[in-house]
Order: C-alpha cells, then sequence, then structure tokens
C-alpha cells in the first residue's frame, strides 16, 4: 500500500519526471556516442544499450566492469558479443565509458 501511495505521488511530481527524461535521454546519446567512438556498434532498447562486436570479449568486459562496481548484463546467451547496458545518469555514463575506453 505504501509503494503505491509513493508511486502515485511519484507521478504526480510531473517536473520530476521531466528533469529525469532529459537526464536519462541525454546520458543514452551520450552513451551511444562514446559507443559509437570506440568502435562498438550498438542496438538501443528505451534506457538499454546493447553494445555488439564484443565478440567472445562479453564476460570479460562484464568481469572487468563488475570490479569497479558497474554492473551490466552479460547477453552473449541471446546476442553474440552482447552485453546490456541500463543508462542512468550522465555521471554514470561517464564513469561507464572511461572503464569501457580503459579495458578495450
Amino acid at each position: 500500500m505504501l509503494a503505491a501511495m509513493a508511486a502515485e505521488a511519484a507521478v504526480r511530481d510531473t517536473e520530476y519526471i521531466a528533469n529525469y527524461v532529459t537526464e536519462v535521454l541525454a546520458a543514452r546519446e551520450m552513451l551511444r556516442a562514446g559507443l559509437e567512438r570506440l568502435g562498438i556498434a550498438q542496438a538501443t532498447q528505451l534506457r538499454q544499450l546493447h553494445p555488439r562486436l564484443l565478440r567472445d570479449r562479453a564476460i570479460e568486459v562484464r568481469d572487468a566492469l563488475r570490479e569497479k562496481a558497474i554492473l551490466v548484463r552479460d547477453r552473449s546467451y541471446e546476442i553474440p558479443g552482447g552485453v546490456r547496458i541500463t543508462v542512468g545518469t550522465r555521471g554514470q555514463v561517464r564513469l561507464v565509458l572511461d572503464e569501457l575506453e580503459r579495458i578495450w
């Protein structure tokens, strides 16, 4: 019941929602551009990017990011070389891109 009440209050805060949407869209574009710069192709779905061309490095990349407390989901069982990155804030995207640049 409390969760439903909190959700209802959150939906009424249209300024917060507008700011959040703006932030996520900017972060998604930043991540897309960063992956492109690194030569990692991707497919986009709403708030998630599915980088491809990691080939047999999907697990390696996932584990290297995990060591830095950046959690991504290995999707190589579904999309060869696939890793799912859920877009957060621009600050979070900068961290992901910095680490990808280091290990790529």
